[in-house]
């Protein structure tokens, strides 16, 4: 296999492994209305929005505070992340 193939071959599980992960907004919403989430919803405005008007349940994470915060999220549970702004 040639280098070249070996980067598409790698792009190729990349992408895979990416849309596997990743939950289409209308199923995230419909559990959400529902109540019947498996996931903790992650909201990653910052906390001005988020005191202002956040999903019930979701809990702030503000994108600056990521890298602080995440450490102390529980590696058994999934998280959806979502962030909005108002235009």
């Amino acid at each position: 296999m040639t280098d070249r193939e070996q980067e598409i071959e790698l792009q190729k599980q990349f992408f895979r492994h990416k849309l596997a992960s990743e939950k289409q907004k209308v199923d995230v919403v419909r559990k959400v209305k529902k109540g019947t989430g498996d996931f903790v919803l992650l909201d990653t405005r910052d906390r001005a929005s988020w005191e202002k008007e956040r999903i019930p349940g979701a809990l702030s994470m503000p994108l600056d505070e990521v890298s602080k915060l995440a450490g102390g999220l529980d590696p058994s549970k999934e998280y959806v992340t979502y962030c909005w702004h108002a235009t």
